[in-house]
């Protein structure tokens, strides 16, 4: 198998992997996958970079933190609160 089509699959087990923890399949559905990866990557497959890119793709896309960052802390208030355009428009 070529690196290149052999990460490609890697990328594709991870945005299959993640989509469906999302997605809030059930324990032995997540298992069945968490098998296939494991078959296909080894028992490392949690810290493999391509699979993790292809987590972190999915995670990304909804708006959730990366695999393996640090949390970000929430902005701190920086002053009042700006008014909206609807309000300033039309005085609400």
């Amino acid at each position: 198998m070529s690196e290149q089509l052999h990460d490609r699959n890697f990328v594709l087990l991870g945005i299959k992997y993640e989509a469906a923890k999302l997605g809030g399949v059930d324990e032995d559905g997540l298992a069945k996958i968490e098998e296939q990866i494991r078959t296909e990557a080894g028992d490392s497959w949690t810290s493999n970079p391509i699979i993790v890119r292809g987590r972190n793709a999915v995670r990304a896309e909804h708006g959730l933190g990366l695999l393996g960052e640090t949390p970000r802390e929430p902005a701190k208030d920086t002053g009042p609160a700006r008014t909206s355009l609807w309000c300033r428009l039309f005085g609400e």
